[in-house]
């Protein structure tokens, strides 16, 4: 019916229709912006997290599969109270050597410095066991507490060989190192001299955590359950750079991997459940990337 305000049925040549609205200037009985006879709702875009959209545009990661991980990933970790601890975080997207330096929690610090034969790709970086490092620029010794220090990453791959996956010393003798697989054993030091705080382990592939919250404690997790407990005691920060993939004896490059890592963090230290929950969030952004293992 030809109304110029039309109750009833709302037919499509009404000024305004009640009732279906489907072709209304305005149109009741549906909230979407084409209703019963359409197909687009008036849905909002969901806000980006602005620590997630400085990371997305400086790294300038245009996949918008990727864009949500990572905003996902952002979020997850501020629920879950563990953002604040980050000092950095390297989610390994984009594909490139540029976009896969870029640190999560703070763009301006801590970029990645790629050294020897690294490749990128969809499922993050790859080292060639020979002269790969990356060189995050983070002293352990001017940002953290001696106490409060962990680090950790998502192996892609499985293998049990001499290489770390993390490693730093310093001029003062102090060591952080981790290896994910060397004679079917984790082998961590937080800290402290090289005594190691070994778990048992078969496979290298995973989601690994070293973690140190006292003077006498410091853990090993894989995939967000606790493994080993040790009580070597800290005896300092290292003061020299933190390497991926590798061990700053020094400035010498030693024990170069071959693995490939989906993810790197490094952070103050993590109780059992921070430990629990990090794992839960990487894993989620990890399945959610494709990427999981």
């Amino acid at each position: 019916m030809a109304n110029a305000n039309g109750w009833g049925d709302g037919a499509s040549n009404n000024n305004i229709g009640w009732g279906k609205g489907a072709d209304n200037a305005i149109g009741w009985g549906s909230v979407y912006s084409v209703s019963e006879a359409g197909a687009t709702d008036i849905i909002g875009t969901p806000a980006v997290d602005p620590d997630a959209q400085s990371f997305i545009t400086a790294a300038a990661i245009t996949d918008a599969t990727q864009q949500s991980a990572i905003n996902t990933l952002v979020v997850d970790l501020k629920g879950y109270s563990i953002w604040d601890k980050m000092k950095a975080l390297y989610p390994f997207v984009g594909g490139t050597s540029t976009s896969t330096s870029y640190n999560l929690k703070n763009t301006a610090q801590y970029q990645i410095a790629w050294n020897g034969g690294w490749t990128w790709g969809a499922n993050g970086v790859n080292g060639n066991a020979a002269n790969s490092y990356g060189n995050t620029g983070f002293i352990p010794s001017a940002v953290t507490a001696q106490n409060s220090f962990a680090y950790g990453f998502y192996s892609r791959t499985n293998n049990d060989s001499l290489t770390v996956d993390i490693g730093g010393v310093g001029s003062n003798g102090i060591y952080d190192v981790f290896y994910a697989r060397y004679l079917n054993s984790i082998y961590n030091t937080i800290n402290s001299g090289l005594i190691y705080t070994t778990s048992a382990n078969t496979n290298s592939q995973g989601f690994y955590i070293g973690s140190r919250t006292a003077a006498t404690t410091i853990k090993n997790y894989k995939n967000g359950t606790l493994l080993t407990t040790g009580t070597t005691a800290s005896s300092g920060n290292v003061n020299g750079t933190l390497y991926i993939g590798g061990f700053n004896n020094n400035t010498l490059l030693q024990y170069s991997t071959n693995r490939q890592y989906a993810l790197f963090f490094i952070s103050d230290g993590l109780t059992d459940t921070e430990a629990a929950n990090l794992s839960t969030a990487v894993q989620a952004f990890q399945t959610t990337l494709g990427r999981n293992v």
